[in-house]
C-alpha cells in the first residue's frame, strides 16, 4: 500500500522520487523514477531534518512543517510525517512545487496509516 501511494507522486511531472525515511536514516519504502541512491538520500534527509528542527528549537522558531532544498536542477521537499518518519520528494527544475505540497498534504494520512 504504502509503495502504491508513493508511486502515486512519481505521476506527477518533474517528480523523480518519493521516499519515506526512518528517523535514522534508513529507507523504509521508496518510488523511484530516475537513477537515484535512495540509501544515500536517506541517511541525508534524516540529518538535514534533524539540524533543521534543532536550528527551530534553538531559535524558538517551533516545530518543522516542511523543508525545502532548492537545488540547480531541482527542488527537494522533506516534510516530518511522524516522530519517526520522514518523507523526501526529488524533483526536476521547473517543477510545480505547490502541486507537491498539496498532494502530499491530501496524502499525509493515507502514508502515515500505511506505515
Amino acid at each position: 500500500m504504502l509503495k502504491q501511494i508513493l508511486m502515486e507522486f512519481l505521476r506527477l511531472d518533474g517528480v523523480t522520487a518519493a521516499v519515506v525515511v526512518g528517523r535514522d536514516g534508513f529507507v523504509i519504502e521508496d518510488a523511484v523514477a530516475a537513477e537515484i541512491d535512495t540509501d544515500a538520500l536517506g541517511a541525508m534527509a534524516s540529518t538535514g531534518m534533524g539540524t533543521s528542527e534543532a536550528m527551530g528549537a534553538e531559535l524558538g522558531k517551533g516545530d518543522l512543517n516542511q523543508m525545502l532544498v532548492e537545488l540547480q536542477n531541482g527542488p527537494i521537499l522533506l516534510s516530518p510525517l511522524s516522530e519517526d518518519e520522514l518523507i523526501a520528494i526529488v524533483a526536476n527544475d521547473g517543477v510545480n512545487i505547490g502541486r507537491i505540497r498539496y498532494e502530499l498534504k491530501k496524502n499525509r494520512d493515507r502514508i502515515t496509516a500505511a506505515l
